[in-house]
């Protein structure tokens, strides 16, 4: 019976010991003052230190150290490097600091036995060293009394010093009991061991040691790796596991959150690793997946963010970082900063220049590995750290629609290919007076690279999305591709099209909804023109100062006009439910840079010449049949009402679709200023110039503050010769306003000051009048009546007019040139 005794009593002990071994060691460093006066002895750190040594925890004394003060020990605290430099100079796990006082409170005599009371106050707080994460936190108060100072104070500080041992040992027992329910973070540092064979090790360990649940890497070094690893134990455990399974490794150091590991061969050399500690560390490391057609963006753009924090007390000058990606980047993308100052985080935002040629080479999804380094030079040492990480290269043709803009990069409009496509398309047409004299000269040359496209057979294949790391990927054909293959899907018909009207100067929208694209283009007419594409405002969509076209790409095998109408009807649908993104191709390719696929990839033979000229003759026919439908299905209705107004609407839409007698016939007898203004724009275009002008001073006599009729009138006088006349009248239209602006918004005048500008284009062709006209609204700005004082301008325009012997003296010819008349059409204003 006695054996057994001793038997129990042994393993009880044993048992016990095993368990201490479990725990932190702890160190305690409490600043401790008397009366304002710092002691030398902490009554309140020995107290804390009694009571968890009797807890069974293994503590460090920090009397064998040198100067360990409480204020060293907190700049620990939410400073990893910080912490665990302290926790492995001094081999502590967890630190507890703080702060004690106690103050004289009061001194009173009982019966002549003098009492002397005293208060304290006290706060302390557990920091683990290797994380610099703080645990648990205590803020106490006390009172004591004694006959003697020195008793006194010394029986409030223990008292103090119990209770924020009990707290902080319940907080410190709560979290361990977490973290022994579950799996924890432990730092494994595996040193002196080469690339090679780190990898080899950081596979074969969480197969090999069942505890390890994965392991993550922070940082490379020269002489090593340090890796998070997620283990289903303590310390103890896994220095157990490696020692026990892995023969060939040696565990040469270890703290309650941290184990360090080397070879047989190379322990003795790694004990002295720099990996142990280092005063610069990287906290973060972000990098971008790669999407070849973003080369140029990656370039002048962040590629990569890199977070370093300084953990030392003094600043690290001459800091670098650099990033590469072996295989994909030539030379490493760097970044110097003359220092970092003690405790400071410093970001680094990196750009990339990446090898445009290997990335247009890949035809499917790649991995590599970037890697981050550190160098500084600290303490006349130069150090180093690094990082790797997995970074997936995509195909050439992959796109994230999370960064939709970046869809410019495909639009290579000037790709060879595609400029030879373009080009040969409206070359295709060059020839036909009748198609480029019947709708505006963007819609007539879209029209072309629409039918252009068609005759070249592209098929219509979908290409469904897929969402990969929180990117929406999609598979997008370069034009030229699409030229090649004949095949693709809304986003490859999208950006083919849009590449060859960029080409021709045309600009391109793309137009995303939740699940589709398609385009729309700038048809250069101004709003109040918008009625030469279309007398319905739901066919087209004003946006900057212009009329824009919807194309539903989907549709490239069908005609123009089906095209057209189907893009508009997506467009407006998609706006009532506001799921519409608008990217404009401009802006998109300024932001990130088209470049253009490698000269290997084969070009396309262009179609047929006389099968787009078919195609877009027969489409033209459409065209015009849908807008003479529409006009009759509009008069027919407004014909039902008999109003003076109504009439004169009817006669508009008339007039703005060519039918110049039906519109004369539909006002026979409507006596108002917006009927005779009507008329007069009818005998402008009917080049009846005499009856024109006419007609506006009737509108004028009945309304003379419509500075639009005074406009109209001007643009008559410019056609019959008399340019100071024309000045006059321009003058008198914009004075009818509140201001200039307000008369060239009303006026479709708005883009005046940039259309002076000109195309190359339209100066060159001087028997167009266009270029003359803003020349001259241009000189009517420079002295234009203010507003109320414009009546008198106003009233020599009509009383000049009046003088039969000076009605035509001005104007020399009765009639104008059909190109000019053209030209007027676009600023006449209709008085609806």
């Amino acid at each position: 019976m006695r054996r057994l005794l001793v038997l129990l009593i042994a393993a009880t002990l044993v048992g016990m010991a095993q368990e201490r071994q479990t725990w932190p060691r702890i160190m305690v460093v409490i600043d401790e003052s008397i009366d304002a006066t710092p002691v030398s002895t902490s009554t309140v750190a020995a107290k804390i230190e009694e009571y968890f040594l009797e807890k069974g925890f293994r503590l460090v004394d920090k009397s064998q150290f040198e100067a360990v003060s409480a204020r060293d020990v907190a700049l620990a605290e939410g400073n990893p490097a910080r912490a665990k430099e302290l926790g492995q100079r001094y081999g502590a796990e967890l630190i507890v600091v703080g702060k004690s006082e106690g103050t004289l409170e009061s001194e009173k005599d009982f019966y002549g036995v003098k009492n002397i009371e005293y208060a304290a106050k006290g706060n302390a707080k557990v920091i683990i060293t290797d994380t610099g994460e703080m645990i648990a936190v205590a803020n106490k108060t006390a009172k004591k009394s004694a006959q003697g100072k020195a008793s006194a104070a010394n029986l409030v500080m223990a008292t103090l010093a119990e209770s924020l041992a009990k707290d902080l040992h319940f907080r410190v027992m709560v979290r361990l009991k977490e973290e022994s329910a579950g799996p924890r973070i432990i730092t494994m540092a595996l040193l002196g061991i080469d690339a090679q064979a780190l990898a080899v090790i950081e596979k074969s360990l969480p197969t090999e040691i069942p505890i390890i649940k994965s392991l993550k890497l922070r940082f490379l070094e020269k002489d090593g790796a340090v890796y998070e690893a997620t283990v289903t134990g303590n310390v103890d455990d896994l220095r157990n596991e490696i020692t026990s399974k892995r023969k060939d490794l040696v565990v040469i150091g270890s703290t309650g959150t941290r184990i360090d590991v080397s070879t047989k061969e190379k322990a003795e050399a790694a004990k002295g690793s720099s990996t142990v500690t280092s005063p610069l560390e990287i906290t973060g490391f972000k990098v971008e997946n790669v999407f070849p057609s973003q080369v140029n963006y990656y370039a002048y753009n962040p590629f990569a963010t890199i977070e370093v924090e300084n953990g030392a007390q003094k600043e690290i000058r001459n800091v670098k970082v650099s990033i590469f990606i072996p295989d994909y980047m030539t030379l490493a993308s760097e970044e110097i900063v003359p220092k970092i100052d003690a405790g400071a985080k410093q970001t680094f935002k990196l750009a990339a220049t990446l090898d445009a040629r290997k990335l247009y080479s890949l035809n499917a999804n790649a991995t590599s590995q970037a890697k981050v380094e550190l160098s500084y030079n600290f303490n006349n040492q130069p150090h180093t750290r690094s990082l790797v990480k997995p970074v997936t290269i995509y195909s050439r043709n992959t796109l994230s629609w999370r960064r939709g803009e970046s869809i410019g990069a495909f639009v290579t409009d000037t790709d060879e290919s595609v400029a030879a496509f373009a080009r040969f398309v409206i070359g295709s047409i060059g020839g036909s007076e009748s198609l480029k004299s019947k709708v505006p000269r963007n819609v007539i040359n879209a029209l072309a690279v629409w039918n252009g496209i068609r005759a070249h057979g592209i098929a219509y294949v979908s290409d469904p999305w897929k969402s990969v790391e929180g990117d929406i990927l999609d598979v997008i054909q370069y034009p030229r591709e699409t030229l090649a293959s004949k095949t693709g899907d809304c986003d490859d018909s999208s950006v083919l099209l849009a590449a060859c009207l960029e080409n021709i100067g045309i600009r391109t929208i793309f137009v995303g909804t939740s699940d589709h694209i398609f385009i729309m283009f700038d048809t250069d007419l101004i709003p109040k023109n918008a009625y030469q594409l279309s007398l319905n405002d739901q066919d087209y969509v004003i946006r900057e100062g212009k009329v824009w076209m919807p194309l539903e790409t989907t549709m490239i095998t069908q005609p123009f006009v089906k095209a057209w109408k189907t893009g508009a009807q997506e467009y407006y649908k998609n706006q009532a439910s506001n799921t519409l993104e608008l990217i404009d191709t401009r802006k998109a390719k300024e932001k990130f840079p088209p470049a253009n696929l490698p000269p290997g990839t084969r070009a396309a033979a262009p179609p047929s010449a006389d099968r787009i000229m078919l195609l877009a003759s027969q489409d033209l026919t459409d065209f015009e049949y849908d807008q003479s439908s529409l006009l009759a299905s509009l008069t027919n209705q407004e014909g039902k009402t008999q109003t003076p107004d109504q009439k004169n609407k009817t006669a508009v839409l008339q007039a703005k679709s060519g039918g110049y007698d039906a519109a004369i016939l539909t006002l026979n007898g409507v006596n108002t200023s917006a009927a005779y203004n009507t008329l007069g724009n009818i005998y402008v275009l009917k080049n009846e110039l005499p009856i024109a002008q006419d007609f506006y001073q009737k509108s004028l006599s009945m309304d003379s503050s419509d500075g639009g009729v005074y406009l109209n009138f001007g643009l008559a006088r410019y056609l019959t010769g008399s340019e100071q006349d024309a000045v006059e009248s321009f003058q008198a239209a914009i004075s009818r306003f509140e201001s200039p602006e307000k008369a060239y918004e009303i006026l479709g005048l708005e883009r005046l000051k940039e259309t002076l500008g000109m195309r190359a284009a339209d100066v060159s062709e001087r028997k167009v009048a266009k270029a003359d006209i803003f020349d001259l609204l241009n000189r009517s700005l420079e002295n234009v009546p203010e507003k109320g004082k414009g009546t008198a301008q106003a009233s020599k325009v009509r009383e000049k007019y009046k003088n039969q012997e000076n009605r035509f003296v001005f104007g020399g010819r009765r009639a104008a040139d059909p190109t000019q008349i053209s030209n007027i059409k676009e600023f006449l204003y209709w008085k609806e």
